[in-house]
């Protein structure tokens, strides 16, 4: 300790000190977590927390009721969009003015006119009919609490142990998590071989292959896209990924995997 800052302690932290208490209490916890999950290092950090922010802001709300109606985005829109938005999330939080980065990703969520990615061009205009009201006001209520969140000092971010939090619990294995790389891996494993006892005994593996759209990409290309830019790849490609191989329980999420692994 300095005798400057004996003299001048530091000012005590603005936010709510229920707040404050919370996010020093979990703390240690949260490294732990992070350890864990193999998250070290600034942009490891900030590509979680936007893959939380993405969650928090947009997905785990309205958007999930969207997706269950007749109107709204299917697996792949949802996959491709969330990956798209994960840009935007990482551009937000790196802004030099945070909280104008976060109202700007609220107007980019709230755009009604911008095309939503796989979705062949439709809008939350389009997709969003009957929930545009719960929509917007769970996105602005949640970029709310994040902004009053913001104002602490007690850590040097309070919003990373939030926001990763969200995205260990709700997106371990999105694209922006340690783990993506390993699944994409194994995708590509898994269509070099559809005999692969991952595909289980059932022939599933034989049927993707027999089912992959002509525009799918070499796997050379296909791999370079899912680490990039998902929502590049053509719809069909994405349906067809979301069918076959991205769905919650799909092979390249079995636990198996990691159980070989560790013999």
């Amino acid at each position: 300790m300095t005798e400057d800052s004996r003299r001048f302690p530091p000012a005590p932290c603005p936010g709510d000190p229920h707040n404050c208490e919370l996010l020093l209490r979990s703390r240690e916890a949260y490294r732990g977590r992070c350890a864990q999950a193999d998250i070290s290092g600034h942009d490891a950090t900030v590509s979680a927390m936007a893959v939380g922010l993405v969650i928090d802001v947009w997905r785990n709300g309205p958007v999930e009721d969207m997706h269950c109606g007749k109107r709204g985005p299917d697996d792949a829109a949802m996959f491709a969009e969330s990956t798209a938005l994960h840009e935007q999330a990482v551009t937000a939080l790196t802004a030099g003015n945070r909280p104008t980065g976060l109202l700007e990703f609220e107007d980019h969520l709230l755009d009604r006119h911008r095309p939503w990615a796989g979705t062949g061009g439709k809008t939350l205009k389009d997709l969003g009919y009957g929930f545009l009201g719960q929509y917007r006001r769970h996105v602005k209520d949640h970029i709310n609490r994040l902004l009053d969140l913001g104002h602490h000092t007690c850590l040097a971010d309070p919003l990373e142990p939030l926001l990763i939090t969200t995205a260990l619990l709700y997106g371990r294995h999105h694209k922006g998590m340690p783990r993506w790389p390993v699944v994409v891996e194994r995708i590509g494993i898994l269509l070099a071989d559809p005999a692969h006892a991952e595909w289980g005994p059932d022939g599933q593996g034989v049927r993707a292959l027999a089912e992959m759209p002509q525009e799918t990409p070499s796997p050379e290309g296909l791999t370079a896209a899912l680490l990039s830019a998902p929502s590049s790849l053509p719809v069909t490609v994405l349906e067809w990924l979301s069918h076959h191989l991205l769905y919650c329980a799909a092979p390249p999420y079995s636990l198996r995997w990691d159980e070989q692994s560790r013999k």
